[in-house]
C-alpha cells in the first residue's frame, strides 16, 4: 500500500520539484494542493501519511501556513507535518515547532535534501532516554 503525501503550496517551482522528487519513489502517492482550504477539505475524506505545507499563499493573503496548521491539528492531530517556507524566520520556526511539525524546512538550493532528511524522521524516529539526548542535540 503508498504512503499518502499530501502537498499544499502554491509555488510551481517546489511543486514541481516535490513531486519530481516523490515520483521517484514508488512506495509514495501524492496529493497536490495550491491553496490552503483545498488540502484542509481533503482531510476529512482521508489520513495522509505526511503534510508538505508551505507558510505563505499568494492565493491567499489574508492567510498563512500557520492558520492552516492550526486547522489541520484540529481536524487530524496525530498526521505529522512537514512546513516549508522561504522566510528565514527564527519566531516563525519557534511557532511551528510548538505546533508540533516533523520539521521546519527554509526552502534553498538544499530543500530537498533537508525535505528527504526529515521524512527519514517518520521511519526512523530518534532513540529516547541518554541515547536520545546525544541524538537530539
Amino acid at each position: 500500500m503508498k504512503k499518502l503525501v499530501f502537498i499544499i503550496d502554491d509555488d510551481p517551482v517546489y511543486l514541481n520539484f516535490m513531486k519530481g522528487h516523490f515520483s521517484q519513489m514508488p512506495q509514495f502517492e501524492t496529493h497536490v494542493f495550491q491553496t490552503g482550504p483545498e488540502g484542509i477539505a481533503a482531510l476529512a475524506g482521508t489520513r495522509p501519511y505526511l503534510v508538505i505545507l508551505d507558510h505563505l499563499f499568494t492565493n491567499a493573503p489574508d492567510k498563512t501556513g500557520l492558520d492552516y496548521l492550526k486547522e489541520i491539528r484540529k481536524k487530524q492531530p496525530g498526521v505529522p507535518v512537514i512546513y516549508i517556507t522561504g522566510l528565514n524566520d527564527a519566531e516563525l520556526k519557534e511557532k511551528t515547532k510548538k505546533l508540533k511539525v516533523v520539521d521546519h524546512i527554509l526552502k534553498n538550493e538544499a530543500f530537498l535534501v533537508h525535505l528527504r532528511t526529515a521524512m527519514d524522521k517518520l521511519d526512523n524516529p530518534r532513540p529516547k532516554g541518554i541515547l536520545g539526548k546525544l541524538f537530539n542535540k
